[in-house]
């Protein structure tokens, strides 16, 4: 998900049931020029993977999170057909990284932040990465 100029970069782990990630994800909307590499981690559930299905095969991922999340939208079920193994290889990627909770979010100077952060504190992790 890119906004603005999307020269600042983020990757957070999240779960489309995850009450924090929806409130991070409200806060997030005040960050620009950002990208935000957003890594469907279904860790809450059988629901929680059959919402990532959906979203992973939706047409536009990004929308259809940004939706859900934030605007509470119903997430469409048309997961017909769509490979869905990326989402196991999250699983395995956050397990291996020792991600326990979402949100998750990484910095690119190494910073890790379990949990839910608003939006001033996402703007001053992000002041303190050096280009």
């Amino acid at each position: 998900i890119v906004r603005g100029n999307g020269k600042r970069k983020i990757a957070v782990f999240e779960d489309p049931n995850c009450g924090y990630c929806k409130r991070f994800e409200r806060d997030l909307q005040k960050v620009d020029n950002v990208t935000v590499y957003m890594f469907l981690y279904p860790i809450l559930g059988n629901d929680s993977t059959e919402k990532s299905k959906a979203i992973w095969c939706a047409k536009d991922r990004g929308q259809t999170w940004q939706d859900w999340m934030v605007r509470e939208r119903a997430i469409p079920r048309n997961a017909m057909g769509c490979d869905t193994d990326a989402l196991a290889r999250n699983v395995e990627l956050g397990r291996n990284y020792k991600i326990t909770g979402t949100p998750t979010l990484l910095f690119t100077n190494g910073t890790r932040v379990p949990g839910a952060i608003d939006n001033k504190q996402i703007e001053k992790l992000l002041a303190e990465v050096k280009e």
